[in-house]
């Protein structure tokens, strides 16, 4: 149950990320990589405050601990986000559908990852 709202809150930022894709590249003029970087970040951010409120609320992160959780779970998304951006990058200068693959890398890593190290059990 917990990894299909993990799953869906990720199917949430994947929207996030195409909207933060389309305004950085579309808006702001970013160059792919640089969008694709900021739209990871915004992404992590909403993921992991509706992962601590829904996902792990029986754990969830106050305070302090809210802080240091956020700080750990951005280290543990970051080889996601960048397995995310290599990937996307490739697909989309070779054609390919570069939001889904980026998203498929990055997302299984986040789940175990921060299972473990985020929302640990106390």
């Amino acid at each position: 149950m917990r990894f299909a709202l993990f799953g869906l809150i990720g199917g949430l930022g994947l929207l996030v990320h195409l909207a933060t894709s389309w305004i950085t590249l579309d808006g702001l003029g970013f160059e792919f990589a640089a969008a694709q970087a900021a739209a990871t970040v915004v992404a992590m951010t909403s993921n992991f405050f509706l992962n601590n409120q829904f996902t792990y609320r029986d754990q969830r992160l106050h305070g302090l601990a809210l802080v240091r959780g956020r700080g750990v779970f951005y280290l543990i998304c970051a080889v996601g986000g960048v397995a995310n951006v290599g990937v996307a990058s490739f697909a989309f200068t070779s054609h390919y559908t570069w939001c889904v693959a980026g998203a498929v890398v990055g997302s299984v890593w986040n789940f175990a990852m921060s299972s473990v190290f985020t929302w640990r059990r106390r």
